[in-house]
């Protein structure tokens, strides 16, 4: 009889944040998956440790992750009314919300629940083909926006580079996203974790400058994040996001970076 592994996010930051899994049933690739977004699957010993933790912690989240059900799935497939804003949908219920991206999954959760389940098909993480990738990572990023709440940790849809974050759409990120801890002063992003310096930058490109970057304003930089923040609900951002993004408004500065110039994960000092 399979047994449920469990993996945990950033573990080196001790994050209470975890998924469980049967993995016989889902394809190989979906443990490269979870290392990819991060997570690092615990051994025998940690298992009851984690559970543990998940039992005492109230911010502890744990998505549980299973092959979709016949009746799950023909949600997953079924078109809603919410289709034409796109693949990803949250629908509320009595005490719960419901989280669909089409064709690939359905997360029901509870902002005071610890534990969170996922229905998906077998191939989930290891599909092959670039729009199953996109939404993959897009799913497991919803989840962590949601999970990481409570941490203080604010997530925006962008990339990392030398000194700050360039905020992009998640198609343009190729769902990628950087995770702020306002608290802490960390950044959480694909290239690991370092201290967010008195001198970071968040930028946007625009195809119209050369050689030069503009300061936004205030304003500017506070709707400007608000945009790109990855924090999806029927209600708009929460009060919490909404004091996050202030917060990291008042430590940052904004800044137009000439598109042209921009190679990801480089020094984007002119």
């Amino acid at each position: 009889m399979s047994k449920k592994s469990y993996f945990q996010y950033q573990k080196d930051l001790n994050l209470p944040v975890f998924i469980a899994i049967d993995l016989e049933v889902f394809d190989s690739g979906m443990s490269n998956f979870f290392t990819e977004m991060k997570f690092q699957k615990l051994t025998d010993k940690e298992i009851p440790l984690a559970l543990d933790v998940m039992k005492k912690n109230n911010k502890s989240r744990c998505l549980s992750i299973s092959e979709a059900s016949p009746s799950v799935s023909r949600q997953i497939q079924g078109s809603l009314e919410s289709d034409h804003y796109g693949q990803e949908s949250v629908v509320r219920q009595a005490g719960y919300q419901v989280y669909r991206y089409k064709e690939q999954g359905l997360m029901v959760y509870s902002f005071g629940a610890k534990v969170w389940e996922f229905g998906c098909y077998s191939h989930f993480g290891s599909a092959p083909d670039a729009a199953s990738k996109l939404a993959a990572r897009i799913i497991m990023n919803r989840f962590l926006t949601w999970a990481l709440i409570p941490q203080g940790i604010l997530g925006l849809w962008g990339v990392a580079v030398e000194g700050g974050v360039v905020l992009q759409r998640p198609r343009e990120s190729r769902g990628e996203l950087v995770f702020i801890d306002v608290i802490g002063n960390k950044i959480l992003s694909m290239d690991g974790n370092k201290k967010l310096g008195p001198k970071f930058k968040v930028l946007r490109l625009d195809p119209t400058l050369k050689g030069r970057n503009v300061k936004m304003s205030h304003e500017e930089l506070l709707g400007f994040m608000s945009a790109h923040a990855t924090y999806l609900d029927i209600n708009g951002l929460s009060v919490p996001v909404r004091q996050m993004i202030q917060t990291l408004a008042r430590m940052t500065e904004g800044l137009l970076h000439p598109e042209e110039s921009f190679r990801p994960r480089t020094d984007l000092s002119l």
